[in-house]
C-alpha cells in the first residue's frame, strides 16, 4: 500500500507545476531524509525556507515558466537546474534568487529551451535509477545525495563525509545507462 501511495504522489507530481511539485513533495521527502543529512537540523530548516522562498518568488513572477526550474539549497548555496525559454528568463531567475535573504551563492545550471516530454521522462528514469542505486549502496547514502538530471546530465548535490563517498556517488551515476555527464556539486562535511 505504501508503494501505491508513493506511485500516486509521483504521478500527481508530474501534473503539478515544477516549483509547486518540489515544494509539496520536497517537504515530504525532507521529513524522511533529515535523519541522514550531514547538515544540522537548523541548517536543513534554513535551507528549506530559502528554497521555499525562491520557489514562491519564481512562481509569482509574471511570464516565468517556473515549473521547469529545479531549486536545490545546501548551506545557503543555491543550484538552479532545468530550462527556461530565453537568456533573459534565466538572468531574471538568477537575479530573483540572489535577492532572497540567506542565499550565499547561486550556481546557474539553467539551459535555454523547453524540455521535451521524452527527455523529461528519460531524465526522471535516470534520476530514479541513480537514487535506487545510492539507497542500496553500503558506502554512500541515497538520503544525503540529491540527484537532478537535465538532458542526461546528472547533478549530484549534498553533503558527504569523505572523498570515498563522493567518488562512489559519481561512479554510480556514471555507470547508469543514459547518463551523458556527471556534475559534482557535492560539499564535504567540513566546508
Amino acid at each position: 500500500m505504501f508503494l501505491v501511495r508513493i506511485f500516486i504522489l509521483f504521478i500527481a507530481s508530474l501534473s503539478l507545476p515544477g516549483c509547486f511539485a518540489s515544494a509539496v513533495l520536497g517537504t515530504a521527502a525532507a521529513t524522511t531524509t533529515g535523519v541522514h543529512d550531514e547538515r544540522t537540523v537548523g541548517r536543513q530548516l534554513d535551507d528549506a525556507a530559502i528554497s521555499s522562498k525562491i520557489d514562491a518568488r519564481l512562481i509569482a513572477e509574471r511570464d516565468m515558466p517556473s515549473r521547469w526550474i529545479g531549486v536545490e539549497v545546501i548551506r545557503g548555496r543555491v543550484i538552479l537546474t532545468g530550462h527556461l525559454p530565453t537568456r533573459s528568463h534565466i538572468e531574471r531567475a538568477v537575479y530573483i534568487t540572489k535577492q532572497i535573504r540567506g542565499v550565499t551563492s547561486v550556481n546557474n545550471k539553467l539551459e535555454i529551451g523547453q524540455p521535451k516530454i521524452r527527455t523529461v521522462l528519460s531524465d526522471s528514469w535516470i534520476t530514479t535509477r541513480i537514487k535506487r542505486a545510492l539507497w542500496n549502496d553500503k558506502l554512500v547514502s541515497g538520503f544525503k545525495i540529491h540527484v537532478d538530471t537535465v538532458n542526461g546530465k546528472v547533478y549530484l548535490q549534498g553533503v558527504v563525509k569523505s572523498l570515498i563517498e563522493r567518488q562512489r556517488a559519481k561512479d554510480i551515476a556514471r555507470g547508469t545507462p543514459g547518463v551523458t555527464a556527471v556534475v559534482d556539486l557535492m560539499q564535504s562535511d567540513n566546508s
